[in-house]
């Protein structure tokens, strides 16, 4: 194909979107650009996210891969695939690369700038500036004169300046309004402003750390959803750290529970905002039907279900069951696609639309889901991965004051298959079983009533991953900076 025959894509991540929430409120009213969106393309209403957290499932979108294939979790923070991942591949196809981040593990630092020609953090006022991620985190950051001076020396002039001004928007002004929505999607105007319309096609990567803990809505999204009758102190005095009721320093209320969701949407309301600045500067650029534009959950939430906060420890729905929504209506005119699907297909179909060559690793994942004679294909079951919990049994004790020796039971790997009927999960030494039909929130383990179906998709599973196994930890140890700023959104370390 030629430049002008391949599409524009617009990658679009909403961090910690879980699709119990954001696929109904298509329907009522929460995220009506998203649904304006969805209603001129297709909506994947069983796609999982192949890992129920940001740094594996970041990973297995841009390789393709499974988390056992592509090695990154929380024992191994780096990004450094054996086989070119997604922007490199679109590079080496002509396409220009740029992408912006909001979450922290997404970062140069981490080695999630591979392949684009341009990487920025939703702190940073310029492309080009001095990389200050080591640095930088939000407002309340504090860095050694030493670290700062590392990352500027050698810098001209110009660079100086840049850093300096971007140390200072990001230290002071960067969270004054949001998490960081309204200045990432301002500077993805400008580009497309800029760049857009230029004859080879662009491929952008932006991530939204909006609705991720803390949830922290601009006020008049705060006023519109608190629920009805609650004093709005109550969201002041809510204590948004998670690890205090996984841990079971802090019990979970019922009237917690219904403010935490409330905030949720509340966050997500915003954000449809912030979509529909990029969708109508598509529009008014002359390239929204030239443009494929992918909108996914790289994991959800639990808020308050299985007795669980924030997204880790377990594979149930509310982690890995995401939106996924494609418009690009050239192609894609389904309204709906109900059969299962991964994240890491969106690896092949990104490379499909704009003809780049598949690589020749057998891990990565060959399931466009690019049409074929009309009809989108779909698998015939989903996996996903959890090989090292995050945090540690060792930091979830240093983070609490009363921790519950219970809470143990998290310390173990975990993998799970869906198929339209049965969710297995599988845990060294145990295994649970869904009917997904009858149970679709997962409240009741049949595992014990049917042995061989959870046979047969134990060896599916072993089929296609081997035995289960903990994912083992690198040696390199996280610097003071990195936990700093890792902990502003609730990881620990």
């Amino acid at each position: 194909m030629s430049p002008k025959q391949r599409p524009n894509v617009l990658l679009i991540v909403l961090d910690t979107a879980r699709a119990r929430t954001v696929l109904p409120g298509l329907e009522s009213g929460l995220m009506p650009t998203l649904s304006r969106i969805a209603n001129d393309g297709t909506t994947f209403t069983d796609a999982t996210a192949t890992a129920p957290w940001t740094l594996p499932s970041h990973a297995g979108m841009f390789t393709g891969k499974y988390t056992s294939s592509h090695g990154v979790h929380a024992g191994n923070h780096i990004f450094d695939p054996d086989s070119e991942p997604l922007a490199s591949r679109l590079s080496d196809a002509g396409y220009r690369t740029a992408g912006i981040s909001g979450n922290v593990w997404i970062s140069p630092e981490f080695g999630f700038d591979a392949g684009f020609d341009e990487f920025s953090m939703k702190w940073d006022l310029f492309w080009d500036a001095p990389e200050l991620s080591s640095v930088i985190s939000n407002r309340n950051t504090t860095a050694t004169g030493d670290t700062i001076l590392d990352v500027f020396r050698g810098q001209g002039p110009v660079d100086l300046l840049k850093g300096a001004l971007t140390t200072g928007y990001a230290k002071f002004l960067a969270e004054r309004h949001d998490d960081g929505a309204r200045h990432t999607t301002s500077r993805t105007v400008k580009w497309l402003e800029q760049n857009g319309t230029a004859d080879d096609p662009f491929f952008y990567f932006l991530n939204y750390v909006e609705p991720h803990l803390p949830y922290e809505p601009p006020e008049p999204f705060l006023d519109e959803y608190l629920p009805d009758g609650a004093d709005p102190s109550r969201v002041s005095n809510l204590d948004q750290d998670p690890w205090q009721y996984v841990a079971g320093d802090r019990e979970l209320t019922d009237a917690d529970i219904e403010l935490f969701k409330s905030l949720y949407e509340a966050e997500l309301a915003y954000l449809d905002t912030q979509l529909g600045r990029l969708y109508d500067t598509l529009a008014e650029q002359g390239i929204l039907d030239e443009t494929a534009i992918i909108l996914v959950g790289d994991h959800g939430e639990n808020i308050g279900e299985h007795g669980l906060m924030d997204h880790q420890y377990c594979l149930y729905e509310t982690l890995i069951h995401v939106p996924l929504i494609i418009r690009y209506p050239e192609l894609f005119n389904d309204k709906e696609v109900s059969g299962p699907v991964e994240l890491r297909d969106l690896y092949p179909t990104v490379t499909d639309l704009a003809g780049a060559e598949p690589p020749a690793d057998t891990d990565v994942s060959t399931h466009s889901l690019v049409p074929r004679d009309g009809t989108v294909p779909v698998r015939d079951s989903a996996i996903a991965e959890y090989l090292v919990p995050q945090p540690s049994m060792d930091a979830l004790r240093e983070a609490v004051e009363s921790f519950d020796e219970t809470a143990t039971r998290f310390d173990r790997p975990l993998r799970a298959i869906k198929t339209t009927d049965w969710k297995f999960i599988e845990a060294p030494g145990d295994t649970e079983l869904y009917d997904r039909d009858e149970d679709p929130t997962e409240r009741i383990d049949i595992a014990s009533m049917h042995p061989d179906i959870c046979e047969r998709l134990g060896t599916d599973l072993r089929d296609e991953l081997g035995r289960l196994a903990r994912g083992t930890s690198d040696e390199t140890t996280i610097s003071a900076t990195k936990k700093e700023r890792l902990e502003d959104l609730g990881y620990l370390q």
